[in-house]
């Protein structure tokens, strides 16, 4: 039996994560065609597209992409609480299928109405894929290793989005529009069955050797009877810790940024007149491959530092703290890229940014897994996403507007000041990282 079995669980998450991102990441790529930005504004095939209809078009995706961050964020919440209480396997389940039938009904839409309630649907299903990942990460790694192991699942995002960059703008040209949803569906219905006959709890696991087992359960903050004791904690009890504000605050000032990312970017590096360079859907592919390659180190590296700072004898709060701190600075270059015309340096610049975001959201999720009970670590999860995506939806809902009616230059300086805003909440709100203590 391998002593290493804990790394397959994290590279079947790690997969999860990818599909999930493909299936999410499809519509960022297709609404810079043209034949779908006249399927939204309701006009015929053949009519020239103009600046007002671009305008009403990017207001529309803003409600289009509100509506998914709305189902998203409730979704948080709800299934966060589903997890704990089902189990993470079937809680998983269920959203893989939920997001799998959206991208299939996302092939028949016609109208931007119909968008907006597909994305909805698909938000719910999708909500699902941090919340069950932190809990199986909760459960099948000791806390030394849970920044490492949170990395990689984080890096799975990237990869998604680069699978994403290559894939539906091949599908988009060659077959239209419709093919590249049905074809995003098909990778999540495969994923279900993956996850279905692959995943099980430690203790469910026969392949599982008893010194890894062993390992796992002594250095998992006590044995499996003093975990059994800790409280499951409600929502409304986890809003009355230092710890969940902490956490929220994490989220909230992190979440949006990346959010308008996804969406936008595709969008910005098409249309931005000041560039000397411009994509479309036949040279997307380096580009992006290049911006969430390095997300992915970004992701893993942060991950890494926090571990080895902490294995260097440096405390979780210190540790944790410094690699924040170094994330939120790394983002403060977005500020200048509307004065810069070098496609290049745009992508660069991007690049770092995208990769200190990874950075800073790995370590936010493996907090989760330190400062609440394990039993409630799906529920914690779950409300700090439903905080994040409600602002996320606010800022989505706005960003069709503000991009149609002043430009990008308004959302870059968003993007790079939220961050280090969000340290000094989480550090004021809890000084010391530390874990809930609750009766039972």
């Amino acid at each position: 039996m391998s002593e290493n079995y804990r790394w397959r669980i994290i590279a079947l998450l790690f997969l999860a994560t990818t599909i999930n991102y493909v299936d999410r990441q499809v519509l960022s790529f297709v609404m810079t065609d043209d034949f779908f930005k006249r399927t939204i504004l309701g006009l015929s095939p053949d009519t020239l597209l103009t600046d007002e209809h671009l305008q009403q078009f990017r207001i529309q995706m803003g409600w289009i992409d509100a509506a998914f961050k709305a189902t998203y964020a409730l979704g948080f919440l709800i299934v966060g609480w589903v997890i704990d209480q089902i189990g993470t396997k079937r809680g998983f389940s269920i959203g893989m299928l939920i997001w799998s039938i959206a991208s299939v009904l996302s092939t028949f839409c016609v109208s931007a109405g119909q968008f907006r309630w597909v994305r909805a649907l698909l938000g719910l299903g999708e909500s699902s894929n941090f919340p069950a990942a932190m809990k199986a990460i909760s459960n099948w790694f000791p806390r030394a290793e849970r920044s490492t192991a949170t990395g990689i699942l984080n890096a799975g995002s990237n990869m998604g989005i680069i699978v994403t960059a290559v894939l539906i703008p091949f599908l988009v040209v060659q077959f239209g529009w419709r093919v590249s949803f049905f074809v995003s569906a098909i990778l999540g219905f495969l994923m279900l069955l993956i996850w279905h006959f692959t995943y099980s709890e430690p203790a469910e696991t026969p392949a599982l050797a008893t010194k890894e087992y062993q390992y796992i359960q002594d250095q998992n903050e006590g044995n499996p009877e003093q975990n059994a004791t800790e409280p499951e904690l409600t929502w409304l009890q986890l809003l009355g810790y230092r710890q969940t504000w902490a956490f929220v605050f994490g989220k909230i000032f992190a979440d949006p940024v990346w959010f308008f990312y996804l969406t936008w970017l595709p969008d910005f590096l098409t249309t931005n007149q000041q560039l000397d360079h411009k994509l479309d859907l036949k040279n997307f592919g380096v580009p992006f491959l290049i911006i969430y390659l390095v997300s992915d180190l970004g992701s893993i590296f942060f991950g890494w530092l926090a571990t080895r700072l902490m294995q260097t004898g440096w405390s979780e709060n210190a540790a944790r703290k410094l690699t924040l701190l170094i994330c939120g600075s790394l983002v403060l270059p977005i500020w200048f890229i509307p004065q810069i015309h070098s496609f290049n340096v745009i992508v660069g610049m991007f690049a770092l940014a995208m990769a200190a975001h990874q950075g800073w959201s790995t370590n936010v999720y493996a907090l989760s897994t330190t400062l609440f009970p394990k039993k409630s670590v799906g529920s914690a999860t779950g409300l700090g996403g439903f905080l994040g995506g409600s602002v996320s939806m606010t800022v989505a809902a706005a960003t069709g507007y503000i991009v149609a009616f002043w430009g990008y230059r308004p959302m870059f300086i968003f993007a790079c000041s939220f961050y280090l805003l969000g340290l000094l909440m989480m550090h004021l709100t809890l000084p010391v990282f530390t874990k809930i203590k609750a009766a039972p």
